[in-house]
């Protein structure tokens, strides 16, 4: 994995022959950032919170449950993505659909500590390295900008552990929606990141979660044909590591639910 050093506030080059170098962007894992300075890194922490609005979308044809989606970050450091040029982009189709004119190459920052107390302040802690994360598209539905595989949704058996409804792995626009914990060191108290542009600098300030509603296109599970009983609803944040953070441990979330027919009941308990 190639990272690259930024000194102070400023941007470097991207170096073409570095993207070119990640064929297959499904590959893609995160590796622990290889700092060029002395500094500490200070890494984000992506949480996922209680899932809510758990309930059943039917008409002739569908059967969708569907329900809504909270990922924060606790860490260190902030979450943060940086898309690349559009001339580079324009020599890459990071999303593999044949049109290099709607995806980026996405880039994670990560901060060091420049003054060793452990806590991120955005005009004292600038330098930063930057590592190749994954693809950002543009989600039309949504009608902005997302990263993709940013969480992934699955419905299982308990005593089997049998996956019995799954989603694709779900793109995001990640922003700071909600505060959820203005406690932690280093949390703003107001948004940083609110744009999904082309061009947007993405992320999730520390403190501060990502909400997607149960309204939302991609917030659902087909459960067509699927017979009542108890399930266990899993949420899962960067399924595919793709992301560079402190706990890889907590980033999934699952609730234990009662689906009868047109009705699902959160039990509220853990699977």
């Amino acid at each position: 994995m190639t990272t690259t050093r930024t000194s102070r506030g400023a941007v470097s080059a991207f170096l073409v022959s570095a993207s070119l170098a990640f064929a297959g962007f499904g590959l893609i894992a995160a590796s622990p950032p290889a700092s060029a300075g002395n500094d500490p890194a200070l890494l984000p922490d992506v949480v996922i919170q209680p899932m809510s609005e758990i309930r059943i979308q039917k008409s002739k044809g569908v059967k969708l449950l569907r329900f809504a989606t909270f990922i924060g970050n606790a860490g260190a450091g902030v979450v943060e993505l940086k898309p690349d040029t559009p001339k580079q982009s324009a020599q890459n189709d990071c999303d593999n659909d044949g049109d290099p004119l709607n995806d980026r190459l996405a880039f994670q920052r990560i901060y060091e500590d420049a003054d060793g107390d452990e806590v991120f302040i955005r005009d004292t802690d600038e330098a930063f390295d930057q590592r190749l994360a994954g693809c950002s598209v543009f989600h039309p539905l949504h009608d902005h900008w997302h990263f993709e595989e940013f969480a992934r949704y699955r419905l299982v058996k308990p005593k089997t552990g049998r996956v019995v409804a799954s989603s694709e792995k779900v793109s995001f626009c990640v922003f700071d929606s909600i505060r959820f914990d203005g406690d932690l060191p280093g949390s703003p108290g107001t948004r940083h990141y609110q744009g999904c542009t082309q061009d947007s600098v993405t992320g999730l300030s520390i403190g501060w979660e990502d909400y997607y509603g149960s309204t939302l296109a991609g917030q659902e599970l087909d459960i067509r044909g699927l017979r009542d009983g108890r399930y266990c609803l899993r949420n899962d944040a960067d399924p595919g590591d793709r992301l560079v953070e402190s706990n890889e441990g907590n980033n999934g979330r699952s609730t234990l639910v009662r689906i009868r027919g047109r009705d699902v009941t959160d039990l509220h308990a853990a699977c």
